[in-house]
C-alpha cells in the first residue's frame, strides 16, 4: 500500500477525484516540477511508433503532444480519474486527431486486454492503493512486447515537510510513498520485465515555506486520506512555518523529491 487511510477505498477515490478537479485551471500554472519528470521520462520511451497509446493519469495533457508527435499512434487514449482535468486537456489540445478522452481507475481500466504499444504514465500512480494490482492490470491491457514507461514518487520525498512537522504534533502530513525496491518488486511480480530504473533526487526551491506548501495545493498534490486528518490550529501553522523556514539555504526553501523511472516491457508470447 502507497498509504493506508481511515475511509473506503471508494470514499479515497472520490475525495482525490475532487482534490484535482479543483486544481484543474492552476496546475499547469504551478507544475515546474511535474514538467521536469515529464521532459525526462518522455526521452525514455522506447518507441518511435505506436497504435495505441494510454497516457496514464493525463492530467491537463501535458505529454499528449509530445506523445502524438513522436509515435503518430492511430489511437491516443488519455485517461484520468478527475472529470475537470480531462476538460482542461480536451479543450486545450482539440485539435488532437484521434485522441479520446477517458474518465476512469487505473486501478480498474476500461480497455479490453492486449491493446497497448504503450502505457505512458508520469506521476500518477502514487495515488493507487494497491501497486501489485496496477501493474498487473497494465501488463492486461499492454500487448506482447509493448511497454510500460512511468516515473512516480517514492519513499523520502518531501522529508522538509515531515521534519517541520516533527515535535509539533505526530500525525502524518505527507503521504507514505512506497519504498523504490519495494516498487521494482511489484513491477517484476506482475510479470512485467524490467528494462531499466533509476531513483532521482530532484530538489526544487522556494521562497518562502508558504510558497512551497501553495505549490503542492495548486497541484492537487496536498492531498492525505485520513479519518484522523484535523483542521490545522493558527498556531500549529505558525509553528511549523517557523520550523520550515529554519531549513532556508542560499538557494531558498528546499522541497524534495525521490523519483523512480522505470520502463518495462510485457514479454512476446513464446
Amino acid at each position: 500500500m502507497l498509504i493506508t487511510p481511515d475511509i473506503s477505498t471508494a470514499s479515497y477515490k472520490r475525495q482525490l477525484a475532487k482534490r484535482f478537479d479543483r486544481a484543474s485551471l492552476t496546475y499547469d500554472a504551478y507544475a515546474d516540477f511535474q514538467k521536469i519528470v515529464l521532459d525526462r521520462l518522455l526521452m525514455m520511451q522506447p518507441l518511435n511508433k505506436a497504435d495505441v497509446v494510454l497516457d496514464l493519469g493525463t492530467g491537463t495533457g501535458q505529454a499528449l503532444t509530445a506523445l502524438s508527435e513522436t509515435l503518430s499512434p492511430t489511437y491516443n487514449i488519455a485517461l484520468d480519474l478527475s472529470s475537470r482535468m480531462l476538460v482542461t486537456a480536451s479543450e486545450r489540445y482539440s485539435t488532437l486527431e484521434n485522441t479520446y478522452y477517458v474518465c476512469a481507475d487505473a486501478e480498474n481500466l476500461p480497455l479490453q486486454s492486449d491493446v497497448c504499444d504503450l502505457v505512458f504514465s508520469s506521476l500518477a500512480i502514487q495515488w493507487c492503493l494497491n501497486p501489485l494490482a496496477l501493474f498487473k492490470e497494465l501488463y492486461r491491457v499492454v500487448r506482447p512486447g509493448g511497454y510500460v514507461v512511468f516515473s512516480t514518487l517514492s519513499q523520502g520525498s518531501m522529508l522538509e515537510i515531515s521534519k517541520a512537522w516533527s515535535g509539533i504534533d505526530d500525525k502524518e502530513h505527507i503521504h507514505q510513498y512506497v519504498a523504490f525496491d519495494t516498487l521494482i518488486d511489484n513491477v517484476t511480480a506482475s510479470g512485467l520485465n524490467l528494462l531499466s530504473s533509476a531513483l532521482s533526487d530532484i530538489p526544487m526551491w522556494f521562497d518562502s515555506p508558504e510558497s512551497a506548501i501553495h505549490s503542492l495545493k495548486k497541484v492537487g498534490a496536498s492531498f492525505i486520506s485520513s479519518e484522523r486528518d484535523q483542521v490545522i490550529s493558527p498556531s500549529k501553522w505558525k509553528a511549523f512555518l517557523y520550523e520550515y523556514e529554519r531549513q532556508r539555504s542560499e538557494l531558498g526553501i528546499p522541497l524534495s523529491y525521490q523519483v523512480a523511472f522505470v520502463v518495462a516491457q510485457r514479454p512476446n508470447r513464446v
